[in-house]
C-alpha cells in the first residue's frame, strides 16, 4: 500500500529494515535537493528498501546500487516500474490460486521448517516462489518478489530480522506461526499501489566501491551528479540479518551454516570494521569528490566512525560542508528501540 507519511514524499512500505530511511525521508531528501542541480542524477549507492530513491523518482533519475540481491529486486519494483501501478487486477492470472496440498516439499522447507517459520509456512514460501519463477516480465516478477518478502516479514518467528530465530516455546511463536504466508501475500498484493510516471532510472547490484570506479557510472551520472551514502552504522553485517531474503530471491540453494543456518558467502562491508571504516570512508570521498560528484551522507551519533572525524574526511575532500541533526529512535533488532541517538546529514559540495 502506498503510504504519504509526508504530503510531498511518496513511499512504499517493504519490509522491517535497519537503517531504513523510510521514516527519515522529509531529512534526507531536502538534504539532496540541497545541493542538487534540478536535473541532477542521485546516485542511491547502498539502496536498500529505495525509500529515498522512490521520493525522488518522479522528479529525478535515480542510480540505485546495492550489494544485496534483494534489494535489486525492491528497486526493480520501485524505480523500475513504468507499467504496473497495480497488479491487484491481474494476481489470479499471473499466479493462479495458490495451494500447497498438491506440491512436492523442496530444499527450502527441509532447510528452513519449525526455524524461522513452521513447516506449512515454508511450503507456502516455496509454493509462490515457484510460481513467480515461471514469470517472464522481470519487473511483474519483482513486484511480487517485494510482496512476498512483505508476508514472510509478517509472519516470521524472528525478532524482526533473520540472524536468530525464537525458541518453540516463545509466546509469540504459536501465534506468528498461525499465520499464513499465502493469506499475507495475496492481500499485500492487493494493496500495492506504485508511481509509474517519471525519468527513467537505473538499478545495480554492484560492490559501492566496485560501481564508483566503473568508467560506465560516469556516462550516467555527469559532474554535478550527487552520491547519496547510507552505510551502515554498526558492526552488525546486514548479510547476517537479511540472509534468508537473499536465499528467497535468489532461489537457490546454499550451503548453510550455523544454528541460525546463514549463507555461507555472506557479503562483508568494510564499513562494519572498526578499524577499517574510517579509511574506507576516505577512499570514497575521495572518489566522489575527484569524479565532481556532489554528496550526502546519512550517519549517526552512535556509529563506528565517531561523527566529528567523520565531518572532518568530509572538509578534506570537499570545499563546502555542512552539517544537520535530528533526534531519532534507532531499532536494536528485536530488543526495542533507543532514544538517545542523533540522525545526522553530512552535505558537502564543491570538490577540492
Amino acid at each position: 500500500m502506498t503510504e504519504t507519511l509526508f504530503s510531498h514524499l511518496e513511499s512504499v512500505y517493504v519490509t522491517r529494515y535497519m537503517g531504513s530511511k523510510y521514516r527519515l525521508l522529509d531529512f534526507v531528501v531536502p538534504a539532496l535537493n540541497g545541493v542538487a542541480r534540478h536535473d541532477a542524477p542521485i546516485i542511491d549507492l547502498m539502496a536498500g528498501t529505495h525509500a529515498v530513491g522512490y521520493a525522488l523518482r518522479s522528479d529525478r533519475v535515480v542510480i540505485a546500487n546495492d550489494v544485496q540481491a534483494y534489494s535489486e529486486i525492491f528497486g526493480r519494483a520501485l524505480l523500475l516500474n513504468r507499467q504496473f501501478p497495480q497488479v491487484h487486477t491481474r494476481m489470479r492470472a499471473d499466479l493462479g490460486h495458490i495451494k500447497t496440498e498438491k506440491s512436492s516439499e523442496g530444499w527450502f522447507s527441509k532447510t528452513y521448517a519449525d526455524t524461522y517459520f513452521s513447516y506449512e509456512q515454508c511450503r507456502e514460501i516455496e509454493e509462490i516462489r515457484a510460481r513467480i519463477s515461471q514469470l517472464t516480465n522481470e519487473v511483474l516478477s519483482a513486484i511480487y518478489l517485494t510482496a512476498l518478502v512483505f508476508a514472510m516479514g509478517l509472519c516470521q518467528s524472528s525478532p524482526g530480522h533473520f540472524a536468530q530465530f525464537m525458541p518453540s516455546d516463545h509466546e509469540r511463536v504459536k501465534v506468528l506461526r498461525a499465520k499464513s504466508i499465502v493469506e499475507a501475500f495475496e492481500s499485500r498484493c492487493m494493496e500495492l499501489k506504485f508511481q509509474i510516471e517519471g525519468p527513467h532510472c537505473h538499478v545495480f547490484r554492484r560492490e559501492a566501491g566496485q560501481l564508483l570506479s566503473d568508467a560506465g557510472l560516469r556516462s550516467l551520472a555527469p559532474e554535478g551528479s550527487v552520491v547519496y551514502l547510507d552505510p551502515p552504522y554498526t558492526t552488525a553485517q546486514y548479510s547476517r540479518y537479511y540472509h534468508l531474503l537473499e536465499t528467497v530471491v535468489l532461489d537457490d540453494q546454499p550451503k548453510v551454516l550455523h544454528k541460525a543456518k546463514y549463507r555461507n558467502d555472506r557479503h562483508q562491508s568494510d564499513f562494519c570494521s572498526s578499524s577499517r571504516a574510517a579509511s574506507t570512508f576516505d577512499v570514497f570521498l575521495g572518489k566522489i569528490s575527484s569524479r565532481g560528484w556532489n554528496l550526502v551522507i546519512s550517519y549517526s551519533s552512535h556509529a563506528v566512525v565517531p561523527i566529528t572525524e567523520l565531518i572532518d574526511l568530509a572538509k578534506t575532500h570537499f570545499e563546502q560542508v555542512s552539517v544537520q541533526s535530528r533526534k531519532y529512535a534507532h531499532s536494536m533488532q528485536g530488543r526495542g528501540q533507543v532514544a538517545d541517538r542523533l540522525e545526522y546529514v553530512i552535505a558537502a559540495k564543491g570538490s577540492r
